[in-house]
């Protein structure tokens, strides 16, 4: 059966999106074999889910066919104050007929995550930061 193997971004800044990457997500940066292009892959739960490609291109990615990435996540109040010390953009929602919360935060060069969370009944819809 298929399932999602990872997601590739290209950045022109690979410590910047590592470290945006390691600060919403918790992902490390682990082996990537030997390619001839340079790079970088990172990973969550022992899996190569990110993989970067570096890039000359001057500016942010353009709006395309894929919006975002999401990630499930089960420990909302910590993530949400890593993305708030690391000074990020974010929007949260709930989403309508579940017990499910989504945050997306805006990295560098505009790349767009989410992040799905078991929400409390208390909190209030649609938000930004």
């Amino acid at each position: 059966m298929p399932r999602l193997d990872h997601v590739t971004i290209e950045t022109r800044d690979a410590p910047q999106m590592i470290a945006f990457l390691e600060t919403v997500l918790g992902v490390r940066e682990g082996y990537r074999p030997p390619f001839a292009t340079p790079g970088h892959w990172l990973y969550l739960d022992e899996r190569p889910v990110i993989h970067l490609s570096l890039t000359s291109r001057s500016t942010d990615f353009p709006p395309g066919i894929f919006n975002h990435v999401a990630f499930s996540l089960y420990e909302f109040g910590p993530a949400l104050e890593r993305i708030k010390a690391g000074g990020y953009r974010y929007d949260y929602y709930d989403i309508p007929d579940t017990d499910l919360g989504q945050v997306f935060v805006y990295g560098p060069e505009g790349v767009k995550i989410e992040l799905q969370y078991p929400r409390r009944p208390e909190r209030a819809s649609g938000h930004s930061m």
